[in-house]
Protein backbone atom coordinates (compact mmCIF):
# COMPACT_ATOMS: atom_id res chain seq x y z
CA UNK A 1 0.00 0.00 0.00
CA UNK A 2 0.92 3.42 -0.84
CA UNK A 3 1.60 5.19 2.25
CA UNK A 4 -0.63 7.99 3.05
CA UNK A 5 1.62 10.17 5.66
CA UNK A 6 5.44 11.07 5.13
CA UNK A 7 7.68 12.44 7.94
CA UNK A 8 9.61 14.86 5.27
CA UNK A 9 8.64 16.36 2.12
CA UNK A 10 11.70 17.64 -0.25
CA UNK A 11 11.15 19.94 -3.56
CA UNK A 12 13.42 19.03 -6.38
CA UNK A 13 13.93 19.91 -10.08
CA UNK A 14 13.46 16.72 -12.33
CA UNK A 15 15.63 16.97 -14.80
CA UNK A 16 18.61 18.34 -12.24
CA UNK A 17 17.93 14.89 -10.29
CA UNK A 18 18.01 12.95 -13.42
CA UNK A 19 21.38 14.64 -14.49
CA UNK A 20 22.42 14.13 -11.21
CA UNK A 21 21.87 10.22 -11.12
CA UNK A 22 22.88 9.77 -14.22
CA UNK A 23 25.93 11.02 -14.28
CA UNK A 24 26.37 8.79 -10.81
CA UNK A 25 25.24 5.53 -12.89
CA UNK A 26 28.32 5.41 -15.19
CA UNK A 27 30.09 3.26 -13.16
CA UNK A 28 27.20 1.22 -12.69
CA UNK A 29 26.72 -2.10 -15.52
CA UNK A 30 24.03 -4.68 -15.05
CA UNK A 31 26.28 -7.36 -13.99
CA UNK A 32 27.35 -5.12 -11.12
CA UNK A 33 24.28 -4.00 -9.56
CA UNK A 34 25.38 -1.49 -7.33
CA UNK A 35 22.58 0.70 -5.63
CA UNK A 36 22.54 4.57 -5.27
CA UNK A 37 23.20 5.97 -2.19
CA UNK A 38 20.75 9.05 -2.01
CA UNK A 39 21.76 11.56 1.39
CA UNK A 40 18.62 13.98 1.98
CA UNK A 41 20.63 16.44 3.84
CA UNK A 42 19.20 20.33 4.15
CA UNK A 43 18.99 21.85 0.73
CA UNK A 44 21.21 19.17 -1.01
CA UNK A 45 20.71 15.62 -1.73
CA UNK A 46 24.11 14.16 -2.28
CA UNK A 47 24.13 10.88 -4.43
CA UNK A 48 26.89 7.90 -4.18
CA UNK A 49 27.52 4.60 -5.54
CA UNK A 50 30.79 2.68 -5.67
CA UNK A 51 31.16 -0.53 -7.73
CA UNK A 52 33.99 -2.37 -9.14
CA UNK A 53 34.62 0.29 -11.69
CA UNK A 54 35.52 2.68 -9.07
CA UNK A 55 33.52 5.52 -6.82
CA UNK A 56 31.01 8.07 -8.00
CA UNK A 57 29.29 10.83 -6.08
CA UNK A 58 27.22 14.43 -7.43
CA UNK A 59 24.87 16.68 -5.54
CA UNK A 60 21.73 17.70 -6.29
CA UNK A 61 19.96 21.14 -4.90
CA UNK A 62 16.63 20.51 -3.09
CA UNK A 63 14.38 22.62 -1.16
CA UNK A 64 14.07 21.42 2.44
CA UNK A 65 15.17 18.87 4.97
CA UNK A 66 15.04 15.15 5.22
CA UNK A 67 17.42 15.33 8.27
CA UNK A 68 20.44 13.44 6.59
CA UNK A 69 18.02 10.61 5.48
CA UNK A 70 20.06 7.92 3.76
CA UNK A 71 18.37 5.95 1.19
CA UNK A 72 19.36 3.21 -1.42
CA UNK A 73 17.83 3.10 -4.48
CA UNK A 74 18.25 0.57 -7.89
CA UNK A 75 19.32 3.48 -10.20
CA UNK A 76 17.00 2.61 -13.38
CA UNK A 77 13.73 2.06 -11.31
CA UNK A 78 14.18 5.48 -9.65
CA UNK A 79 15.58 6.97 -13.44
CA UNK A 80 12.37 5.61 -14.79
CA UNK A 81 9.89 6.82 -12.42
CA UNK A 82 11.88 10.26 -13.03
CA UNK A 83 11.66 10.29 -16.48
CA UNK A 84 7.95 9.57 -16.71
CA UNK A 85 6.90 12.27 -14.25
CA UNK A 86 5.09 14.75 -16.23
CA UNK A 87 6.05 17.93 -14.54
CA UNK A 88 9.47 20.14 -13.53
CA UNK A 89 9.53 20.19 -10.12
CA UNK A 90 8.79 17.71 -7.87
CA UNK A 91 8.03 16.33 -4.75
CA UNK A 92 9.85 13.44 -2.97
CA UNK A 93 7.79 12.70 0.45
CA UNK A 94 10.21 10.17 2.52
CA UNK A 95 9.67 8.52 5.83
CA UNK A 96 12.39 6.74 6.24
CA UNK A 97 15.63 4.82 4.92
CA UNK A 98 13.70 1.71 4.72
CA UNK A 99 10.14 3.06 3.11
CA UNK A 100 9.07 3.80 -0.18
CA UNK A 101 9.83 7.24 -2.08
CA UNK A 102 6.51 8.82 -3.25
CA UNK A 103 6.95 10.93 -6.05
CA UNK A 104 4.21 13.42 -6.62
CA UNK A 105 3.57 17.00 -8.41
CA UNK A 106 5.18 20.01 -6.77
CA UNK A 107 1.36 21.70 -7.18
CA UNK A 108 -0.46 19.25 -5.37
CA UNK A 109 -2.46 17.92 -8.02
CA UNK A 110 -2.83 14.05 -8.03
CA UNK A 111 -2.06 14.15 -11.84
CA UNK A 112 0.43 11.38 -11.20
CA UNK A 113 2.12 9.23 -8.40
CA UNK A 114 4.81 7.31 -8.42
CA UNK A 115 6.25 4.90 -5.79
CA UNK A 116 9.99 3.92 -5.80
CA UNK A 117 10.55 1.08 -3.40
CA UNK A 118 14.42 1.56 -1.35
CA UNK A 119 17.27 -1.39 -1.60
CA UNK A 120 19.19 -2.50 1.48
CA UNK A 121 22.52 -0.48 1.34
CA UNK A 122 25.62 -2.63 2.78
CA UNK A 123 26.82 -0.74 6.04
CA UNK A 124 30.28 -0.36 4.88
CA UNK A 125 29.88 1.93 1.55
CA UNK A 126 30.16 5.24 1.98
Amino acid sequence: SIPKTNKFSVKVDRKALINTVERVSLIISDKLKSPVRCTFGDGVLNVFTSSALGKATDSCPIEGSAENMVIGFNNKYLLDALRAAPADTLKLNLSSGTSPCILVPDDDSDKFLYMVLPVRLRANEN
